[in-house]
């Protein structure tokens, strides 16, 4: 079997650029806590913020948070394809991470969605509630299908283990 060097380029190439923005959010994020929202402008969910409020702040580290997550996720999700190079399959380590990366996606989504209910809440002063229908690859639901698309996988996998081991005793 061929390795997916595509895959493992593209997620190379997506990891550095997410640690690089990642840390450049948590750099501005200190320097305007430090020296104040003069220092740079932040815009949250749309609106400028003049004033670097408790609010504003803990909405602030919890982005920053989810995006740690994210960064995070992408880190294991580049393992596990490294992993795949090896030529085994059905470990306990690919198991593990199959698993872990769909829980980390579906607590990201959620967490971003909690984030942008509470931010709206609290930043805009109005509360709105609505169902909306997004039909693309960021849609909540989507998003949250392929962490659950993972955690399945690794039941597929730890199925698949147990039934390689099984057949290795029998020969």
């Amino acid at each position: 079997m061929k390795p997916p060097i595509l895959l493992k380029t593209i997620l190379d190439v997506c990891f550095f650029l997410l640690l690089l923005s990642f840390i450049g959010a948590v750099f501005l994020t200190a320097m305007t806590t430090i020296f104040g929202s003069d220092f740079i402008p932040i815009e949250l969910k749309g609106q400028t913020i003049s004033e670097l409020t408790p609010t504003a702040f803990v909405v602030i580290l919890a982005e920053l948070f989810i995006g740690g997550l994210l960064v995070y996720t992408i880190y294991i999700l580049r393992k596990l394809i490294r992993n795949f190079f090896k030529g085994k399959l059905f470990t306990r380590y690919q198991i593990a991470s199959l698993n872990l990366i769909g829980q980390l996606i579906i607590i990201i989504t959620l967490g971003q969605g909690l984030i942008d209910f509470i931010a709206t809440i609290f930043l805009e002063a109005k509360l709105r509630l609505g169902l909306e229908i997004d039909l693309s690859f960021t849609s909540f639901w989507f998003i949250l299908a392929i962490g659950l698309f993972f955690i399945y996988l690794s039941k597929i996998f730890d199925n698949a283990r147990i039934m390689k081991e099984e057949n290795e005793l029998t020969v």
